[in-house]
């Protein structure tokens, strides 16, 4: 028997741990995980109390408590600890901790992010119970899986569409195709080339739209409760896909048709896919960019518009989203300091979008601002020194305020 209390939080533990699961002794954790503060709050949300180790491993941990306090005290250099955050998240998967509802079977691990905390979460059971729900969502932190475990949960995804169909809520079921949209994408940013899964996801697009539509006429249901944010840190995958529904959505509330929806939905979805097409440490590097990063950085307009033109699926109206999603309306935008008679309507929605998420969601760099901070920010950006689309800021503010 032994105590988790004298762990050192944020430091490999060098002995696997057990715990009681009823007449058992089941594995809790093993060798090598990394004890964090999400550890610790979802082992007591469990009602755990007695944890053990193997008696061969009795010296190791003796020997582990001589010096888990001054581990405990060592404080890491900021850019070693974001480099391991960043290898970390490099090698899980975002998932959508909403969707993990109460009695859902899961055949994956769970870990948490939000920096600089970081690890696995252990679980007793492959059941989300309604306690281990509770703190999943108290946690504040993002849930990941390991990446090899991330078509499981796409799985689950699938059974949760196919089993519950009948219960499902009509947000529900959006926001379910929206994370089955997000899975695809993020297949997609691995493998540029492959049209067939291109022509999957550009469908599935399609899909979120028709249901986006319906949602929007229902007397019953919400617009508004299509922006949500639900991810801590930031995702190329999360965001692309939260602004393709933000666009969606202020498209259907400006009247447009099923073909410009479809442009703009495809354009918004492949806004930033330059992104994958520059060095990850330039795009997810702690703190400010240097003068040199900020400009490889901005090239990923450019890669994306490269990419699009070379790709005979891309039409050419989504390929001007990609092009234009940064450029402002009175020129001071870039790449190409295009101003407003010179930029489609399209690339000026989603630009309203982009900067909404933008602002409102948190990264490691900085905490995500709150709706009103995010929207005062575009009404100056839009009303005062006219770089966004008024109208389509006034589209979003309306929404927000119903």
């Amino acid at each position: 028997p032994i105590t988790l209390d004298s762990l050192a939080e944020g430091h490999p533990v060098p002995f696997e741990v057990f715990t009681d699961d009823g007449d058992l002794k089941k594995s809790l954790f093993d060798r090598g995980f990394v004890y964090n503060a999400f550890a610790r709050a979802i082992i007591r949300r469990q009602g755990l109390s007695r944890f053990y180790i193997r008696t061969a491993s009795n010296v190791h941990f003796t020997e582990y408590l001589r010096y888990a306090e001054k581990i405990g005290r060592l404080v890491k250099d900021d850019s070693v600890l974001f480099s391991e955050y960043s290898e970390y998240k490099r090698q899980h998967a975002y998932i959508d901790k909403t969707l993990l509802w109460p009695m859902t079977d899961i055949d994956f691990e769970l870990g948490g992010l939000r920096y600089p905390v970081f690890g696995g979460i252990p679980l007793v059971s492959g059941n989300i119970s309604p306690q281990i729900m509770d703190a999943l969502m108290e946690i504040n932190a993002d849930i990941v899986v390991r990446g090899e475990d991330f078509q499981n949960y796409e799985a689950c995804l699938h059974r949760l569409l196919g089993s519950g169909h009948q219960a499902l809520s009509a947000k529900q079921h959006i926001q379910i195709r929206q994370e089955l949209l997000r899975c695809l994408f993020s297949k997609f940013l691995h493998n540029l080339s492959d049209r067939t899964l291109c022509d999957r996801l550009l469908q599935a697009a399609r899909d979120l739209i028709r249901l986006i539509s319906e949602f929007a006429y229902h007397p019953s249901c919400d617009l508004k409760d299509l922006l949500e944010i639900h991810n801590i840190d930031s995702y190329v995958s999360v965001h692309s896909v939260n602004v393709c529904v933000f666009s969606i959505v202020l498209g259907v509330r400006l009247g447009m048709d099923e073909k410009a929806l479809y442009h703009l939905a495809a354009g918004a979805l492949l806004h930033d896919i330059g992104k994958v097409l520059i060095a990850y440490s330039v795009v997810n590097k702690q703190g400010e960019l240097t003068l040199d990063e900020y400009r490889l950085y901005c090239t990923h307009v450019d890669k994306g518009a490269m990419f699009a033109q070379n790709a005979d699926f891309i039409s050419p109206q989504v390929a001007s989203i990609i092009a234009q999603h940064h450029e402002r309306l009175d020129g001071s935008g870039y790449p190409n300091r295009l101003t407003a008679k010179e930029s489609s309507i399209l690339s000026q929605i989603v630009t309203v979008a982009d900067s909404y998420e933008a602002l409102i969601t948190s990264t490691p760099k900085r905490r995500g601002k709150s709706q009103d901070l995010t929207m005062n920010i575009l009404r100056k950006d839009a009303e005062v020194s006219r770089k966004l689309n008024r109208t389509v800021y006034r589209a979003l503010n309306s929404i927000l305020n119903e």
